[in-house]
């Protein structure tokens, strides 16, 4: 049966905690084991290990969903803001790059 590692199942990096989420909203073990492209038994070797320790994992996705729920601390939406605004440069850049190749091409025929 496969295993469960650090909270994921072993060789991936599905957490317990997805396939809760999934479980919760009342997939199969066979629609979860799809959508994660893994087999039915990692499924059942994570609900298995849900069920098992069921205090635990649901008291962290608890945590985690707060976390979720406060968002991102000043400090990382900033870096974030710094790197959308170098990413539209580029892609700025690259606009201007092709629309002069563009011009280019079209002047020579």
């Amino acid at each position: 049966m496969a295993a469960i590692v650090n909270h994921r199942i072993a060789g991936t990096r599905i957490s317990v905690w997805d396939v809760l989420h999934h479980l919760d909203n009342n997939w199969t073990l066979d629609e979860i084991a799809e959508v994660f492209g893994i087999s039915p038994q990692e499924v059942q070797a994570a609900a298995k290990y849900i069920a098992e320790h069921e205090d635990e994992v649901r008291d962290v996705h608890r945590r985690l969903e707060e976390r979720n729920a406060r968002g991102n601390s000043a400090e990382v939406e900033s870096k974030l803001d710094q790197a959308r605004a170098r990413r539209l440069a580029w892609l700025r850049e690259r606009h201007q790059a092709d629309s002069r190749e563009a011009s280019r091409v079209g002047n020579r025929a």
